[in-house]
């Protein structure tokens, strides 16, 4: 009997081993082996990026700079001037100059860049050679040109970096002076973004700046502003801007890449070695021993795992884990259907045939089931795109909209609210759930303002800048203040987040009166005394009848 038993948890043991080392490198399993690598890194917490600054074209420098974006090369040439004279060790710049543009200005670019202590990035490549603006002046003037990209992870995300890119040296490799035929390395990142220090682009253009946060360091130059698009996800599904990637991968380089993945062997090792633990304790015959090792199995695992990563090493995590899992389960479920029945067999007839439960509880995250809280909603709905779609084609059309949702949804996020439901063009937003914001009010008032203020006029723009129309776009929002029922909803075949109740009706009633009238926020009074002393002046419009309600709302615009 001890030889049988000993055999089939070897066996348990032996085929855990085989299903992992089988799924060691299928696509569920890396993506679970990079989200675990990510929260290693969150484990791990900051750490100094001693040797390297970001020079930022920020939503600071887009408000301060006097020109519109992209700026004539004569800026950037003086910038470059800036951080030479300041004493940068490198002048690494994550902006493309494809094309030529103003001779004057681009003469001037090229004076200041045409020199060993400048790295230019480009996305482009021509015949296997680097496209930028006037190469062979900047290279016969010391500057070094690389590829900008990164090789990108299952997920999209940049984790890693390497020497070569499409042939080309790496932007980031070149900027630190490593190694261009250096194989694919983990980047070590210092944090999340704005980890880095940084300083506003403007600040450099005027001379404006600490020259100690330069001094003998590598200044990345590039775009962090979100609405400028150089946004990648990095760790654990996070946005980090370009040059905020670049300036970790080069630090990494200089502190000759401080992580590097543990041996294909070793992986091996700890694959096979992974599921004993529990299919041994089920020796005992007893299920609680079995759990027990198979625990602690995990927890040395993670703490072994996270203990490697602080000293450099990479070691693989999801294959094993998942090895301990099901030796853990084939164990308990072997010494369940074998030890335990057969013990159970001796039990009275009633016992044996107690039926099993019919419905199993279903535990959800509080903050995701359905509850009444009290929320301030927001209903933004755009006019005259519908006269405007009809004038453009069909693609035009979605790219509109999708700049659209993205300027609103930004200003949503950026406040703390939750984006419920794209309506066509129109928006609805809630602040104050899923989780409570006593000053929820506020921060929906503020997300208004934002998209008026600034995001309206940015959309117009990029409307007449691309062409699409020359005569702008309006808007109107409508803000209401009171309970609502907030959480997910939906089938077993989708699942959406809602937030439903009399305040979301009022709130898109209330967005609907900028058509009749010259104002364009509506804000309910249940909002404005919300507001207290936050009301920005809004105007009493009065009590108004809204459609479908017996009882009129007195209603404040601006």
């Amino acid at each position: 009997m001890a030889g049988s038993r000993l055999f089939r948890v070897l066996a348990v043991a032996v085929l855990s081993a085989g299903i992992a080392l089988a799924a060691w490198h299928a696509p569920p399993i890396r993506g679970l082996e990079a989200d675990l690598i990510d929260a290693r890194f969150a484990l791990r917490g900051e750490h100094e990026a001693r040797d390297v600054v970001v020079v930022a074209i920020d939503r600071e420098t887009l408000e301060q700079v006097d020109r519109q974006w992209p700026y004539p090369r004569s800026l950037h040439a003086r910038v470059i001037e800036r951080l030479r004279g300041a004493g940068a060790r490198t002048i690494a710049y994550d902006i493309g100059f494809l094309s030529p543009s103003k001779p004057k200005e681009d003469d001037a670019l090229i004076d200041a860049a045409a020199a060993d202590d400048v790295v230019l990035a480009t996305s482009s490549v021509e015949n296997g050679e680097p496209r930028i603006l006037r190469r062979e002046e900047l290279e016969a003037g010391g500057a070094r040109i690389g590829i900008a990209d990164f090789p990108v992870d299952d997920d999209g995300a940049f984790r890693h970096l390497q020497g070569r890119l499409d042939g080309i040296p790496q932007f980031s490799v070149l900027a630190a002076g490593g190694d261009p035929d250096a194989p694919e390395r983990p980047i070590d990142f210092a944090g999340d973004e704005g980890t880095i220090a940084a300083i506003p682009f403007h600040r450099v253009l005027a001379g404006d700046f600490d020259r100690e946060q330069v001094r003998g360091k590598v200044a990345v130059v590039g775009a962090t502003a979100p609405e400028l698009q150089d946004m990648h996800p990095v760790l654990d599904g996070g946005l980090m801007s370009g040059p905020e990637v670049h300036a970790n991968a080069i630090q990494t380089v200089l502190d000759g890449y401080p992580l590097h993945d543990a041996s294909t062997w070793l992986g091996i090792l700890m694959i096979v070695v992974a599921p004993f633990a529990a299919p041994l304790a089920a020796l005992t015959g007893r299920v609680v021993p079995a759990l027990a090792a198979g625990a602690a199995a995990l927890l040395a695992l993670l703490v072994g795992s996270q203990l490697a990563f602080e000293a450099g090493v990479i070691v693989p995590v999801a294959a094993p884990v998942l090895a301990v899992a099901l030796g853990t389960i084939g164990a308990v479920a072997l010494t369940y259907a074998i030890e335990v029945r057969m013990r159970r067999r001796t039990r009275t007839a009633f016992e044996r045939f107690v039926p099993p439960s019919v419905v199993d509880e279903v535990v959800e995250r509080d903050e995701m089931t359905p509850k009444r809280v009290e929320a301030t909603v927001m209903f933004c709905d755009l006019r005259g795109f519908t006269a405007l779609g009809e004038r453009l084609a069909a693609e035009q059309v979605i790219g509109a909209l999708n700049r659209y949702l993205e300027i609103v949804s930004a200003a949503v996020f950026e406040h703390g609210g939750t984006v419920v439901s794209y309506q066509g063009d129109g928006v609805l937003s809630v602040f104050g759930a899923p989780l409570p914001q006593p000053d929820h009010a506020r921060r929906a008032l503020a997300a208004a303002e934002q998209i008026l203020d600034d995001g309206l006029p940015r959309f117009n723009r990029w409307l007449a800048d691309s062409g699409l129309s020359e005569r702008p776009v309006n808007i109107g929002i409508g803000l209401n203040s009171g309970p609502v029922m907030a959480g997910s909803v939906g089938s077993s075949r989708r699942i959406e987040y809602a937030a439903v109740g009399d305040a979301t009706n009022v709130a898109s009633r209330l967005q609907a009166l900028s058509r009749d009238h010259e104002q364009r926020l509506f804000v309910a009074d249940s909002t404005y005394v919300a507001l207290g002393d936050a009301r920005n002046g809004l105007v009493d419009l009065g009590e108004i009848h809204l459609a479908g309600r017996r009882e009129p709302v007195r209603v404040w615009a601006r």
